[in-house]
């Protein structure tokens, strides 16, 4: 039962910083296409790990973005406890997820041979 709970709250906690990023962060560094690829929050509640993917076409441009939005987790999680009625809102600890990134990196190899191959 409590396992569902935490599964049914990281959902909730996804979708609402999905809604976040697109329409209250209104600051000039934030470029690019934000995706929250996961949610995990812990069993007390007390913290939450956060995957963000970012796109923008430049590295060092989403390395910035990234960086303003762990500046802002203050702004963010009160954003986030207006939308989302929990006791005690979670500490929020975001992780740059560059697997999306990882497995373009492996279709391309994969590519390669195959055309090397023919």
């Amino acid at each position: 039962m409590k396992q569902i709970r935490l599964e049914r709250i990281n959902s909730e906690i996804q979708k609402s910083l999905s809604d976040i990023f697109s329409n209250e962060i209104n600051d000039p560094r934030v470029k690019g296409l934000i995706s929250v690829t996961y949610v995990e929050i812990t069993n007390d509640l007390s913290h939450c790990k956060i995957g963000l993917s970012i796109f923008s076409g430049d590295k060092q441009q989403d390395q910035v973005t990234f960086d303003t939005i762990v500046s802002m987790s203050g702004f963010i999680r009160k954003a986030l406890a207006r939308r989302i009625d929990l006791r005690i809102m979670p500490e929020l600890h975001f992780k740059l997820d560059d697997s999306f990134e990882k497995s373009e990196r492996i279709n391309k190899i994969i590519d390669n041979l195959d055309k090397k191959g023919d």
